[in-house]
């Protein structure tokens, strides 16, 4: 029979190691808990998050303010090369 009790508290989840011939404690390791984080920081922490959002929401707005004129531009670009352009559209389903 073992000389000790190995126990985790069901609880605090503290790992208890007790002498079985007179119960006295000797060991014991509790658990690492996370700080907790007061009130006035956690709203600090939820403004930022939500600063940084409306930066980068407001960055994707502006890259989108000038896509229409770029896409146009592009298109302009292609059907000009297409209309330069004097070799006929071969479908590649047609060579058969």
């Amino acid at each position: 029979m073992a000389e000790t009790f190995e126990i985790n508290c069901p609880c605090c989840e503290t790992f208890l190691v007790i002498d079985r011939e007179n119960g006295q404690v000797i060991f014991h390791k509790v658990k690492e808990r996370k700080e907790k984080l007061s009130f006035d920081k956690m709203v600090s922490e939820l403004s930022a998050k939500k600063d940084e959002a409306a930066a980068r929401f407001q960055r994707e707005i502006e890259s989108q303010k000038d896509r229409g004129k770029l896409l146009d531009a592009k298109f302009r670009e292609a059907v000009n090369r297409a209309d330069k352009s004097d070799t006929p559209f071969k479908n590649p389903l047609d060579l058969d």
